[in-house]
């Protein structure tokens, strides 16, 4: 007999996504204060592609916390970063209750532990996006690596007049959506200047 619920208990028996990700190039951590788990999600973001190619955890945490991890690691695996929306922690959090059910209140640190870890890792891949950037002009988008100089080159020779139009030539806006308040400033400087 069981600990846990039917559903996390056949989760955390044998997880698909538990260990490390070989050549992945973004790292997130959390850690619980009520129990003292950790939880680390380590991610592949293709460089050229910008698919999630691979996600992985470790966690010393309860079979709450390694079934949330595991459902996390799977939800992002092989998406685009246009389809995470920004990675919206009640997203995350209805894709946990969707695959393992609601957890009770006293356990329910353990989703959020596993949900901030792994925001925190794709933080870490926007971070990294801004440090690799070397052009003259600000990086507006961080998700994608696009400076304002193309996303302005995009807006006058493409007839863009909204912020979806701009994510959709140049995927500007299509990401974490944290640019997009900016992408609609440069789009209402140019109509202010025709």
């Amino acid at each position: 007999m069981s600990l846990y619920p039917r559903k996390i208990w056949d989760v955390c028996k044998s997880p698909r996504n538990a260990g490390f990700v070989d050549h992945g190039n973004v790292v997130g951590v959390d850690a619980s204060f009520i129990c003292g788990s950790f939880v680390s999600f380590s991610i592949r973001v293709e460089p050229e592609t910008k698919i999630v190619s691979a996600a992985a955890f470790q966690t010393n945490g309860c079979g709450y916390m390694t079934a949330a991890a595991d459902v996390l690691a799977e939800t992002v695996k092989n998406k685009h970063l246009s389809e995470l929306h920004g990675l919206k922690p009640a997203d995350l959090n209805a894709a946990v209750e969707a695959s393992l059910g609601v957890f009770d209140k006293g356990r329910r640190q353990c989703a959020d532990c596993c949900i901030s870890a792994l925001r925190s890792a794709f933080a870490d891949y926007r971070k990294r996006q801004i440090e690799e950037f070397h052009g003259e002009k600000a990086l507006i988008c961080t998700c994608f690596g696009v400076s304002e100089e193309t996303i302005d080159h995009h807006i006058e020779t493409g007839s863009l007049r909204t912020v979806d139009d701009v994510a959709q030539v140049c995927r500007a806006g299509g990401g974490c959506g944290s640019c997009r308040m900016l992408i609609q400033e440069m789009l209402d400087r140019l109509e202010f200047q025709v």
